[in-house]
């Protein structure tokens, strides 16, 4: 080993002698004394080299399992300092598999608190986030997203911390809308770890055109397109329930009625998904009654402030617009005070 002339015992005087480079360890054979250790070779393939040098995984097929991330090397970075005749075998047993992947399944564990969502999400990280799929004609990989996210138009440090935060909320959002997990607050997640939306709207879409075009060609079992409806009904639920929750906490009163009304708004206009509004966005379909009901109840004092944005991740803009355009002959904001299912209006 480098920096190490060691060559026979202190203790006993034999030189036999065993020198463990994996340990950095010196025992003598003979009578088992440890002579010396940390004597780490900076040389040898299993530590690290360069700055951009970094833990992987060693399989291709290891996401989510406890196979051992080896050593990555900045093989430039290894030339200019003289470590480029590292061998190939050892550069190969350690090289980059899979990271990004595992990097991405330990951040959702870290913003869900939750292995069993991490599970979940296991399948879709496999198909969009391993080196498998690589160039397999099924669309774009976001295998690596500094191709679209980088850092254009924004004074935010778009480095691999960020791009694995993005893939995580990116990929629990796609999961959710398939119905496999609740995770109805993504804008949420991404505001409070400084993420654009915008990149994790691109993330998403990029996921989902994936596996939209692997499952049309049979490769692969995930259908994009099933559990929608689940995902509207777990939405509303959600949602409905964090509206129950700020009025709870802050202490809104009379504000049973307002409730009660919005319940049975929901469920005549929405009607599980077949309703007369139920091509409105979960969201924003919520966000319109409750504020048409603060307008009927003005004892319920709620701003439209916080409801479209505290309550429902909107701009009161953006609810405003959507209650003057038209329904059957009717602002929207008309047709939901007075819609009662049976007729047009009440």
């Amino acid at each position: 080993m480098t920096g190490n002339n060691m060559i026979k015992c202190t203790e006993c005087s034999s030189r036999d002698l065993d020198h463990d480079e994996a340990r950095g360890e010196v025992v003598c054979n003979d009578c088992g004394t440890v002579l010396d250790t940390n004597q780490i070779d900076a040389g040898h393939p299993s530590g690290q080299v360069g700055e951009n040098a970094h833990m992987s995984a060693q399989r291709n097929d290891s996401v989510g399992g406890r196979t051992t991330r080896r050593t990555h090397f900045d093989r430039a970075e290894a030339r200019r300092n003289g470590l480029g005749n590292i061998i190939r075998p050892d550069q190969r047993a350690h090289s980059q598999r899979n990271v990004r992947a595992n990097d991405i399944l330990d951040e959702i564990r870290k913003i869900s608190g939750s292995d069993n969502v991490a599970k979940a999400c296991i399948p879709f990280l496999k198909k969009c986030y391993t080196k498998d799929g690589e160039g397999d004609g099924h669309g774009k990989l976001p295998l690596n997203q500094m191709r679209f996210i980088g850092s254009k138009s924004s004074d935010k440090v778009k480095d691999a911390t960020y791009i694995i935060r993005v893939s995580a909320i990116a990929t629990m959002r796609v999961v959710s809308e398939l119905g496999s997990i609740p995770y109805q607050y993504w804008q949420q997640d991404a505001d409070r770890l400084g993420l654009e939306r915008k990149d994790v709207a691109e993330t998403a879409r990029l996921i989902k055109t994936r596996l939209v075009n692997l499952f049309r060609d049979h490769a692969s079992s995930i259908d994009p397109r099933v559990g929608m409806r689940n995902l509207r009904r777990n939405t509303i639920e959600a949602f409905e329930q964090k509206l129950r929750d700020y009025i709870r906490q802050h202490e809104v009163q009379h504000a049973e009625k307002l409730l009660k009304w919005f319940t049975e708004r929901v469920r005549v206009l929405d009607s599980d998904g077949e309703g007369p509004m139920a091509e409105e966005k979960p969201r924003m379909l919520l966000a319109m009654i409750t504020i048409c009901g603060i307008e009927l109840f003005d004892d319920v004092k709620m701003t439209k402030k916080s409801i479209a944005e505290e309550i429902f991740n909107l701009t009161v803009g953006g609810v405003n617009s959507r209650l003057k355009g038209e329904q059957i002959g009717m602002t929207k904001k008309q047709f939901i005070k007075k819609f009662n299912g049976g007729a047009n209006t009440a």
